[in-house]
């Protein structure tokens, strides 16, 4: 089974990273709409116990809920208290719930990388990349929390040392106090044996108090 699902992954990533300018347009043009509608974060950070992302052969069919959770664990016996690194833990792979609307794997999954010949130090709004979730959670979370925060969800499923060459000065700080920060824990912390054991209710709590109304999804 594990190498079916390799080989499976591997289809997925090839044809995510084959994503062309004109997929990139269509898709932001798709999305630009809500697609749920309303919803309470909370609810849609639930959700993600639905969704398994089929090109990752390191969780393999452990849920995204789950991952996240890894994650948490990870930061809490490192004794992070940072509200913000909290934060992006909890929201990094919220747009993955694109998936229960349907999407194919290659649209929402898989690490991202800049298209083309960008120039250095341009800035990443500058830059194209492939479509995913992390676009989608970005253009839903943006209005709602600090720019740091969603600039990280956005590109955090690009390479740290792959996207430097072409961040802004304000964007260099960032990456080094936040995506730098987070990304070790979204990449190392990923099991599909293990059972994080997390107190959900006070990261509920964190959400709630960060988005008290429902958003648009």
């Amino acid at each position: 089974a594990i190498p079916e699902f390799a080989r499976h992954a591997a289809l997925i990533r090839q044809r995510q990273s084959s994503q062309t300018l004109e997929t990139v347009a269509s898709l932001r043009r798709k999305y630009q709409d809500p697609v749920f509608g309303k919803a309470r974060v909370w609810d849609m950070i639930e959700k993600l116990g639905l969704c398994i992302d089929p090109s990752d052969d390191s969780l393999m069919l452990t849920s995204q809920h789950l991952h996240v959770q890894q994650i948490l664990e990870g930061m809490e016996r490192d004794g992070v208290r940072d509200r913000d690194l909290l934060l992006i833990a909890l929201l990094h792979d919220i747009g993955k719930v694109m998936m229960l609307a349907g999407e194919v794997p290659e649209h929402v999954v898989g690490y991202i990388h800049p298209m083309g010949e960008p120039a250095r130090g341009v800035g990443l709004d500058q830059v194209m990349f492939q479509f995913g979730h992390d676009e989608f959670a970005y253009s839903r979370l943006k209005d709602h929390v600090p720019s740091h925060i969603a600039w990280t969800i956005r590109y955090h499923s690009a390479m740290t040392g792959a996207i430097r060459p072409f961040c802004s000065p304000s964007e260099q700080a960032v990456l080094d106090n936040y995506h730098a920060r987070f990304q070790p824990y979204d990449l190392a912390r990923k099991s599909y044996s293990h059972l994080p054991r997390v107190n959900l209710a006070k990261y509920r709590a964190l959400i709630e108090d960060t988005f008290p109304q429902p958003i648009l999804f």
